[in-house]
C-alpha cells in the first residue's frame, strides 16, 4: 500500500489515482466543498499516523486532517467461493472515493480499500459488494464469456452501487486472486496486437489482490504488467474470434448459376480488392439472388437497371475466412436488353466463415 501522502493527495484533489476510472476535477470539487461533518461517538477517529499503521481495518474509521475529514470504510468480507477460486475478499492498493453527491451535500466522503467478489460461473454475473446493502453489478461480456470459463476472466462493472468513479471500469483477472481495474486497453492491429487506449501508458496500476503482498509485483512494474495484459487481451480476442468462426452461420444459398454472371462478380470484387488495398485474399464469388430485382423509375415506371446480389469468399493473413455480400446492376439499353454488369455497393457487413464450409460454392 502506498505511504499516507498518497492519501493526503487523494483528499486534496479528489483524485481516483489515474484518470481511467473517473472525472477528477468534479470529484476535487466534490470533497474540497464538503462541509459535512460526522459524529464519532461510535466510530474511532485516526489521523495520518494510525493509518500509516493500520491502512486495512474490517471496522469504519474517521480520518481527520487539517484540510478535511473522510470516512475510511472498514474492508467487506464474506464467505463467497466457487469452483475457479475467483469469488472472495479482494484489497484494493489505493482508496476508492465516494464522494458527496455536490457541496450542499451533508454527507461525508468515503473511501473503500477493499470489496467482496460473489461470481455466478452459470450466469457470468457478480456483485461486487462494497459494504453491507451496497453492491455492484457486473458481468462478463458476451464475446469473453468462453474465456471466462477457461479462467481468463475480464469483466465490466456496472452503474449502481460503491465508488461512482469506478461505474463501468473494464476489470481484468491478472492471476488467480489478482485483478488489475482499469483494463483500458485497444487491439491496434494483428502485427501489434493490443496497446493502451490512445497509446498512452499508466505510470502505475490499481490493482485488487486477495493477497496484499501482489500489490508491489504488479504495481509500478509497467513493463511486465503491459505485457501480462496485452498477452491475456490477446488470448480473449483469439478465443473470441475462434468463437465466432466456429459458430459461424452457413454461407447463403447460391442462386443463379450463370457462369458468365459468376464471372463477372469476380472479377469486379477483385478490382475493388485491389483499388482499396484489402488485406484477404479474394478466393472466389457466386450469385445468391434466384433472380434479378428489376429497378424502375418511380414516377415514369421506366426500367432502369436489374441488380443482383452476390458473396466474396476471402481468407484473411491469419488463415481464416470470411464472406461479404455485394450487389452488382445492368442497365437497362432498350429492347429487352441490359448492358454490362458493373459494381454497385458492398453491403460492408463482414463474418466469419466455417472452414469446413468455405468452398462450397467455388465451382
Amino acid at each position: 500500500m502506498n505511504k499516507i501522502t498518497l492519501f493526503i493527495a487523494l483528499l486534496c484533489l479528489g483524485s481516483y489515482s489515474t484518470a481511467q476510472l473517473g472525472a477528477l476535477k468534479n470529484a476535487k470539487n466534490k470533497i474540497e466543498n464538503s462541509k459535512a461533518s460526522v459524529k464519532s461517538a461510535s466510530m474511532p477517529v485516526i489521523g495520518e499516523k494510525e493509518l500509516d499503521e493500520q491502512t486495512y481495518a474490517d471496522h469504519d474509521r474517521l480520518f481527520v486532517a487539517e484540510n478535511g475529514q473522510m470516512i475510511i470504510k472498514g474492508v467487506h468480507t464474506a464467505d463467497y467461493t466457487d469452483d475457479i477460486d475467483f469469488s472472495g475478499n479482494y484489497y484494493i492498493n489505493t482508496f476508492a472515493i465516494e464522494a458527496p453527491a455536490n457541496h450542499f451535500s451533508k454527507d461525508t466522503a468515503k473511501a473503500y480499500l477493499g470489496f467482496a467478489i460473489e461470481y455466478d460461473q452459470e450466469k457470468h454475473t457478480m456483485q461486487i459488494h462494497w459494504d453491507e446493502g451496497n453492491s455492484n453489478y457486473a458481468m462478463v461480456p458476451d464475446r469473453y464469456k468462453s474465456s471466462a470459463d477457461k479462467g481468463n476472466v475480464m469483466f465490466q462493472m456496472g452503474m449502481t452501487g460503491g465508488p461512482s468513479s469506478w461505474y463501468n471500469a473494464e476489470c481484468l483477472l491478472l492471476e488467480p486472486g489478482v485483478i488489475l481495474i482499469g483494463a483500458n486497453v485497444y487491439h491496434k492491429n494483428d502485427e501489434i496486437g493490443h496497446q493502451w487506449m490512445n497509446n498512452i501508458t499508466p505510470e502505475s496500476f490499481i490493482i485488487a489482490a486477495k493477497d496484499t503482498t501482489k500489490f508491489k509485483e504488479y504495481q509500478k512494474n509497467v513493463e511486465y504488467t503491459s505485457q501480462v495484459v496485452f498477452e491475456k487481451f490477446d488470448a480473449l480476442r483469439a478465443m473470441w474470434k475462434n468463437d465466432e468462426i466456429k459458430d459461424a452461420k452457413p454461407l447463403p444459398a447460391e442462386g443463379m448459376k450463370d457462369a458468365a454472371l459468376k464471372s463477372d462478380a469476380l472479377a469486379l470484387i477483385q478490382r475493388t480488392a485491389k483499388g482499396y488495398k484489402w488485406k484477404e485474399e479474394v478466393i472466389y464469388a457466386y450469385v445468391t439472388s434466384t433472380d434479378w430485382e428489376i429497378k424502375k423509375h418511380p414516377f415514369t415506371g421506366a426500367t432502369l437497371k436489374r441488380v443482383a446480389k452476390a458473396i466474396v469468399v476471402m481468407k484473411t493473413p491469419q488463415g481464416n475466412y470470411k464472406r461479404e455480400g455485394f450487389y452488382i446492376a445492368q442497365d437497362y439499353v432498350g429492347g429487352g436488353n441490359f448492358g454490362k454488369t458493373y459494381m454497385l455497393y458492398n453491403d460492408q457487413r463482414i463474418y466469419y466463415v466455417n472452414p469446413n464450409d468455405a468452398m462450397k460454392y467455388k465451382n
